[in-house]
């Protein structure tokens, strides 16, 4: 039950018994008890305050907690590849350039500047292994049943789509089953057209069956017949409707083998194995191709990859590795019908691949794959020169990208500074307590925005724990790292006066001089790893944590510091970062556990047993004023009696 609920149930004050009362002493009860309950509300409202002011401190709390976690994540979460710092990759960057486009090259951190020249002579290739073409059957139809002496093919259409354009042609009067073929590829003719007087689409008959088959030399593939609009011509055709010349990677491996030109079997469980580089594969008749396929291809033993090529009408496996080497074999489990050999694979020539030849600054390299790294540049060869051509790769440091990376940090964490000196000397205004419900209820919502804006400062001056986290952050930055023979000051990032209040000032001119000619020791200073202790652990002992601070660079110390104190992670005392301890975070166990929580908790349970104490008193000053007028009923009619009869004596 929310707390606003929970008042309106119980609130003395909101207490809508009917009650008459003050008919016999003339004093408006109600009046009265409520001045008396304004007077025995005074702890309630207390407690409300001091309910409401850590509510408010936990909510600043947890913007820091959320404003060092973004921080964090900026600049110390590996995932952000963009932005992340705690890398040699952040602080030793290349431009890399390459004179021509037949190869492309990328600066690791091993690399050196300087220039290379490079003449590809070969490109590594993948071995490969084609199948036989036309694995798929035409599409055939039965007309040997067909009386052309007493029967006409006449007025009846048959819908033929093509790659995907359909027409609809309409037969004619044939007198034998040659005639028929000849007529239907004019008709095919006419819808469809020729290249270069080569149909795309063949008819052919004989022996009472009727072929219709795609000329790839035409640069037709795919072919569907669909029984026409009106008068079917399809059936007496003896072809059933969809039928097509080429397989469908979404029919299952059953349907497969009624479409192929070879024969497929399976075990006796339906089942049909086969093997690729040592990896066996079992599938069932009813798994379709295009799931066959996938699991070939993301499997990682397997290394291959299986395509249906469809213009070819053929299958083809390709290694995943290039370079020489016996890098395909594939076997069925069976001499026949197996799975390759339905495909048209068995027995097909596979074409090894090529290693890569390259010769760099005069030295010839063999590699099997065309991206590797020599001397710390990655190459990417693209293409073969030509004669004695050759390209020149061109390595500089990227002084602007680490410039940038650092002067982010510097950025950032000067907004981090001026948010902690803010809230540390923030003022707290006693004369903007936190609103009670009745004081609310007297002001518009303008008025309680501007109020509690004015009540909520000053809730973390001189705050210790903030103030930790920023003297801990400050020295880090300033301490020597063991073995480092520059700090900031000397790359141009200080504080120029305690006026600064920590902010740190960036000389532009003179950190770019230094990642110029001191590059190595920039990087040092900032992401060197602690030779004894390279991992930041929560149950580090004080000694481990003293030579790590000492050991490393200045951004792992930074790191470090904010694990401290937002890191979701238990230590062996089963506690989680301090600010987390203390006010929790929204979406973690803490947002619940904290200390700031449970003292909020603790409010609540006191504000309810004081509603309930509230409504007995309440109830008891009723009680006494009922019974005050139940008394003074009684005098009343006592007196009204007695001066009845002196009414009576005197007129008598």
């Amino acid at each position: 039950m929310k707390e606003g609920e929970q008042m309106n149930r119980i609130n003395p004050l909101n207490n809508n018994t009917l009650r008459l009362v003050g008919i016999a002493s003339g004093l408006d009860t109600d009046m009265v008890v409520q001045q008396l309950m304004t007077i025995e509300k005074l702890p309630l409202a207390k407690l409300q305050r001091q309910k409401q002011l850590t509510e408010w401190k936990l909510e600043a709390y947890r913007e820091f907690t959320n404003a060092l976690r973004s921080f964090k994540e900026q600049f110390f979460d590996i995932a952000k590849r963009t932005s992340y710092l705690l890398s040699e990759n952040s602080f030793r960057v290349f431009k890399v350039s390459s004179s021509d486009e037949y190869v492309a090259a990328r600066g690791t951190t091993s690399a050196q500047a300087g220039s290379h020249t490079v003449k590809v002579e070969r490109l590594a290739t993948a071995a490969r292994a084609a199948g036989n073409e036309g694995v798929s059957k035409p599409i055939t139809g039965d007309i040997s049943s067909f009386d052309f002496e007493n029967d006409t093919f006449a007025g009846k259409t048959i819908k033929v789509t093509l790659d995907g354009v359909t027409r609809e042609i309409t037969l004619e009067s044939y007198s034998d089953e040659n005639d028929l073929a000849e007529g239907i590829q004019e008709l095919l003719n006419n819808a469809f057209g020729t290249d270069n007087g080569t149909s795309k689409i063949t008819v052919t008959a004989d022996n009472g069956k009727i072929k219709f088959e795609t000329n790839t030399a035409a640069g037709a593939t795919r072919l569907v017949l669909s029984r026409g609009t009106v008068n079917d011509g399809l059936s007496a055709l003896g072809i059933a409707p969809g039928a097509t010349n080429r397989i469908s990677t979404g029919s299952t491996l059953g349907e497969l083998a009624e479409s192929l030109n070879y024969k497929m079997e399976f075990d006796e469980n339906d089942n049909i194995s086969f093997t690729i580089n040592g990896k066996g594969f079992t599938f069932s008749k009813k798994d379709t191709l295009q799931k066959v396929m996938s699991t070939i291809n993301n499997d990682e033993d397997a290394n291959v990859i299986l395509s249906y090529d469809e213009i070819k009408d053929r299958f083809v496996i390709t290694a995943k590795q290039t370079g020489a080497g016996e890098n395909i074999v594939y076997s069925d489990s069976v001499e026949e019908g197996g799975f390759f050999r339905a495909l048209g694979l068995d027995g097909a020539e596979i074409q090894q691949g090529d290693d890569a030849r390259v010769i760099i600054d005069n030295v010839v390299v063999v590699r099997s794959t065309n991206t590797f790294t020599v001397n710390g540049v990655e190459y990417t060869l693209k293409n073969v020169h030509e004669g004695e051509n050759s390209a020149t790769i061109t390595i500089e440091q990227d002084i602007d990208t680490v410039f940038n990376s650092i002067k982010s940090f510097v950025d950032e964490y000067n907004k981090l500074v001026d948010m902690f000196n803010t809230k540390l000397s923030e003022k707290y205004d006693r004369n903007y307590p936190p609103l009670t419900d009745d004081e609310k209820e007297a002001m518009t919502e303008e008025q309680i925005k501007k109020w509690e804006e004015r009540a909520k400062t000053g809730l973390l001056r001189n705050d210790p724990i903030l103030e930790e986290i920023q003297r801990n952050m400050r020295t880090a930055l300033i301490d020597v790292v063991e073995g480092v023979g520059i700090n900031l000051a000397s790359i141009g990032i200080s504080s120029s006066s305690y006026l600064d209040k920590g902010r740190l000032n960036l000389d532009e001119d003179k950190l770019k001089q230094a990642l110029r000619e001191r590059p190595d020791e920039v990087r040092n200073l900032f992401i060197k790893t602690s030779d004894s202790v390279p991992l930041y652990d929560r149950n580090l002992t004080a000694e481990q944590r003293s030579a790590r601070y000492r050991e490393q660079g200045l951004l792992f110390r930074i790191s470090d510091i904010l694990n401290d104190y937002i890191s979701t992670i238990r230590d062996k005392d089963g506690k989680k970062g301090i600010l987390l301890e203390k006010a929790g975070m929204v979406g973690d166990l803490s947002e619940f556990n904290s200390s700031l929580a449970k003292e909020i908790s603790s409010y609540d349970e006191k504000i309810t047993e004081m509603y309930n104490k509230l409504i007995v008193k309440e109830e008891s000053y009723y009680q006494k004023f009922t019974q005050l007028e139940k008394y003074m009923s009684q005098m009343n009619s006592q007196l009204n009696w007695l001066l009845s009869q002196l009414g009576a004596f005197q007129q008598w």
